[in-house]
């Protein structure tokens, strides 16, 4: 396993169950025990590499933490599971079975999706009950539902074979053998005009649309090939972790014990020393120095380069940001029953608050969409015994623009954007919340940056239009320093959870293939 030069004891290690010993293979330090760290780190453990992961923070999971108060359990950043085929398949790649780890239970419905006009449409997984709501909500679309939904099955299939490899040669994307079945499918064309193909109906077009939102975003301003999400949401489900969502960092790690990584908490990477072209040691803000053969950096990579390697991404002030959140968690003492585990309530002019968010970086006065989640609807582990309700309660919020002058004061904007969101709420289904409420917390855009080190504010790393996905995209390798490799979701190939168990095999593949075990 990599170590400290000192002969001090590794941080957060007392009382934890000694690493298996796994001879002489390469050592890995892994900086970050995100979900992609964490990912490649039980790849690359169960490959014969001898790693120790190192995290700022005091458990596992990155964005993926959890926030406990007054009996109630908050997740904090992803707030379901889709695509779960390949968190079956990370487990089933590393010996293991993810229902031994893990306990995974299928929403049904998946969400409701709310309308200014009071039209509610219940978005379920099961195809007969979907296509009823679509009949519903607009007669005689079943014949274009299904068009597109076969279209969508394409992209997704296509889609997640063209991004599930290595693009560190051009030839990797642009050539006709790379784009394979992509070709013909529009999967680089504009997403409106796809859906607008296939269904009249804009509330329905919106529905099957603004799940680009999960990746920071807009659906106004999105490639077609994201329509994959709402194909998979139907064909594979929407799924909880019982437990809640930090349930999965913490099945990644004891998965990661087991094979022989070593976790080191409350260790933050402050700097990379470098020797020719080569990372010779993670020094962590105590002075400690983890020298190995290779390291993996799960931290955001525009924050690695800047903070540090010290040198700025080439050409990161014309690279575009994704969006950022307001958070809300709230715990209620009285119970709302006619919640469902997640809903989407849309705002009065969609298309106009996104370009504000996404375009002028301003924070609309009338949000676009809230998305509240109630895990007690599913899970009652998560409120106390005295009963109540655990709100996530999320808006889309502008990453920080360039220009410093023009960047929003959060410790103003947030109490006021709180204040809208609680009234909405009550206007909206949940009538008396203000004098409900138990325990609240709000967190905005300044949060990511201390928390994450995101540079902009930004929930989701770097955006996701053309010219920042695949070999365009930050590359999971530093050109120069040839034992450097990165997964998250700024690099290849982007964000979102199940994305990252994609980044996190790319990694550990490339690293396997450039400095094999010896």
């Amino acid at each position: 396993m990599a170590a400290p030069v000192t002969t001090a004891p590794a941080a957060g290690l007392r009382d934890r169950p000694a690493p298996l010993v796994r001879g002489d293979g390469r050592t890995v330090t892994v900086v970050g025990a995100g979900f992609g760290g964490l990912a490649t780190a039980a790849r690359l453990a169960h490959a014969g590499y001898r790693v120790t992961v190192l995290e700022r923070h005091g458990i596992p999971g990155g964005r993926a933490g959890r926030w406990l108060s007054e009996g109630f359990t908050f997740d904090t950043g992803p707030s379901l599971v889709m695509m779960p085929e390949y968190w079956h398949r990370l487990f089933n790649d590393c010996g293991r079975r993810l229902e031994d780890y893990v306990t995974l239970v299928q929403c049904e419905p998946g969400y409701k999706v709310f309308f200014p006009d009071g039209t509610v449409f219940t978005k379920s997984s099961v195809l007969s009950r979907f296509l009823e709501e679509c009949e519903r909500l607009s007669p005689g679309s079943t014949p274009g539902v299904m068009g597109y939904l076969a279209h969508t099955a394409k992209l997704y299939d296509e889609g997640l074979r063209f991004i599930g490899r290595n693009m560190h040669d051009v030839s990797s994307m642009l050539s006709l053998r790379a784009l394979g079945g992509l070709v013909g499918t529009s999967a680089l064309g504009d997403l409106q005009k796809l859906v607008r193909k296939y269904i009249g109906h804009e509330q329905l077009q919106q529905i099957l649309s603004f799940q680009t939102l999960y990746l920071g975003l807009s659906p106004y301003e999105s490639m077609a090939i994201y329509a994959l999400l709402p194909y998979t949401e139907l064909a594979h489900g929407i799924h909880y972790p019982m437990g809640g969502m930090h349930q999965l960092p913490l099945a990644l790690e004891r998965l990661g014990r087991e094979l022989g990584v070593e976790y080191v908490y409350d260790a933050s990477a402050r700097s990379f020393e470098k020797d020719g072209d080569r990372i010779s040691a993670v020094v962590t803000a105590d002075g400690r120095r983890w020298t190995s053969d290779i390291v993996l950096c799960n931290a955001d990579l525009p924050y690695a380069y800047e903070s540090l390697l010290g040198e700025p991404y080439p050409g990161i002030e014309k690279k575009r940001f994704s969006c950022s959140v307001v958070l809300l968690y709230i715990g209620t003492s009285r119970e709302y029953p006619e919640l469902t585990h997640h809903s989407f309530v849309v705002g009065d002019n969609m298309k106009e608050g996104c370009r504000q968010i996404f375009e002028d970086h301003v924070m609309p006065d009338d949000a676009p969409a809230f998305y509240v989640v109630a895990t007690s609807r599913t899970d009652r582990s998560q409120v106390p015994a005295s009963g109540g309700e655990n709100l996530f309660v999320l808006l889309l919020a502008p990453s920080q623009p360039a220009d410093p002058a023009r960047r929003i004061d959060w410790s103003v904007k947030g109490p006021e954007v709180e204040a809208r969101t609680i009234a909405a709420l009550e206007q909206w289904r949940l009538p008396g919340l203000r004098d409900s409420i138990v325990t609240k917390r709000l967190v905005t855009p300044d949060h990511f940056t201390m928390a994450f080190g995101n540079l902009r504010g930004e929930a989701f790393g770097l955006g996701h239009d053309f010219r920042q996905i695949g070999w365009f995209r930050p590359h999971n390798r530093h050109d120069r320093y040839a034992n450097l490799f990165f997964a998250g979701q700024s690099t290849h190939p982007g964000c979102g959870v199940p994305i990252q168990l994609i980044s996190a095999e790319c990694a550990a593949e490339r690293i396997a293939a450039e400095l094999p075990v010896r």
